[in-house]
């Protein structure tokens, strides 16, 4: 059962960052995102969003890949697994993305695509929630954020078979399905297994991928329909479905396995960039996310960590002008972090600009009053020197300080300041 709310919810966006929403102070909440209500006229009712943004949301005009995670009330055992994972793999192993939690009201209603019991006339109903997905949340999450055309669904418990149903009615929907169990309620009537495998042999399927998690120790349900699918899936011609099993003979957990990590890894598993040691400027970086963007579908911009690696394998063999115009594509397209900055002055304080080297460190001291290193030059800097004869008490690699030194770590998301979300009381 779900608890139910008890303080009026937030409708105003706060954006995720390290000065967002609370003060600082003893006893104030780690805040992992915001509320948005959209009111549902398909559905009758209010809808509560949860949203997540990538750091530096605020401070840059990029777009983002959106990821809908559906039982996102239950925030310990999901939304903030999938927070974590997106910021990690964020870094460098796939877009930054929005994150938008779809809580549920009655999720057998919604969820089920035919009701499970002769009377069960509050079940199966996903059609119109297909409809309330596509003619309402979907477009308001467009209009409210800057989102690219790509869209992920993850899909625990009964939103797998939703996803299942959501793929076999929609396919253009999203682009990409992680499911746990979505075969749980077929049966030899109909079984939502048998028809993503005939679906799978059809051109609608070329480019989607379709993930699938299953506890083999859970017998609750009959899992043949899921070994038929997997059977079927690797002996029969496909029609361009990229698709993963992981049956996991061993599971410890109460929750079932999501795989959301490894599932994100191998959709965009030729999204980091391969060639740090060897890169020869801000040309090949530009090459290899040009050709990602032809392949997604969407503009994929160069991450923050890429840009600040290659800079420094760009001044370590040399290459100070190379280097400078990686540093300043950096700043353009992620103008919230540090590593630009920061770099940018170290590298003109080697080449000897004092000028510009304290202009940087400065901006640096602008967005981070503590950035104790960049204080400790302004004050060496400001009385003269800064030439080629301070590499000595500099750095060959101009790094040590930025993004990823500068997190937030994962918490909680706050419904008003001061009133954290109460644990949800869920069974699978």
């Amino acid at each position: 059962m779900e608890r139910p709310v008890s303080v009026f919810l937030m409708a105003t966006l706060l954006a995720l960052s390290p000065n967002a929403g609370t003060s600082q102070e003893d006893g104030s909440p780690i805040v992992l995102g915001v509320y948005r209500t959209l009111h549902s006229e398909i559905l009758g009712e209010d809808r509560i969003l949860q949203v997540s943004l990538p750091r530096g949301y605020e401070e840059s005009d990029l777009g983002y890949p959106v990821i809908y995670l559906f039982y996102s009330d239950w925030v310990e055992g999901y939304f903030a697994q999938a927070v974590n994972d997106l910021y990690h793999l964020g870094l460098d192993r796939m877009p930054p993305s929005i994150l938008v939690g779809v809580r549920n009201t009655q999720r057998y209603r919604d969820l089920l695509p035919w009701a499970q019991s002769p009377d069960g006339s509050e079940e199966g109903h996903a059609d119109r929630f297909l409809r309330f997905l596509k003619e309402e949340m979907i477009p308001f999450v467009e209009a409210e954020f800057r989102t690219k055309p790509f869209r992920i669904m993850v899909g625990p418990q009964a939103a797998a078979v939703f996803g299942a149903y959501a793929l076999l009615e929609s396919p253009e929907t999203f682009r990409a399905f992680i499911l746990n169990d979505p075969c749980r309620i077929d049966s030899e009537e109909r079984s939502l297994c048998r028809e993503v495998l005939e679906f799978a042999a059809t051109p609608a399927a070329r480019g989607i991928y379709f993930a699938v998690s299953h506890d083999a120790q859970d017998n609750r349900w009959d899992d043949r329909f899921l070994e038929e699918l997997r059977s079927g899936l690797e002996n029969r011609p496909q029609g361009g479905l990229r698709w993963r099993m992981e049956l996991t003979e061993d599971w410890p957990f109460l929750l079932a396995p999501m795989e959301i990590r490894a599932s994100l890894m191998e959709l965009f598993d030729d999204y980091p960039y391969p060639g740090l040691d060897s890169a020869g400027g801000l040309g090949d970086v530009r090459n290899h996310y040009d050709s990602l963007s032809r392949q997604y579908g969407f503009i994929v911009d160069p991450p923050n960590l890429v840009l600040s690696q290659v800079s420094d394998q760009l001044v370590a063999r040399g290459e100070p002008e190379a280097a400078l115009e990686v540093l300043h594509h950096l700043v353009e397209l992620h103008p919230y972090s540090l590593d630009g900055p920061w770099r940018l002055a170290n590298l003109h304080r080697v080449m000897g600009d004092t000028a510009t080297a304290l202009r940087y460190y400065r901006e640096c001291l602008e967005r981070d009053p503590n950035m104790t290193p960049a204080r400790q030059w302004v004050e060496r800097l400001g009385g003269g020197g800064g030439s080629r004869s301070n590499l000595g008490c500099g750095e060959r690699t101009l790094g040590g300080y930025g993004s990823r030194g500068a997190s937030t770590a994962p918490g909680r998301i706050s419904q008003e300041r001061g009133a954290p979300i109460p644990p949800s009381d869920h069974s699978p």
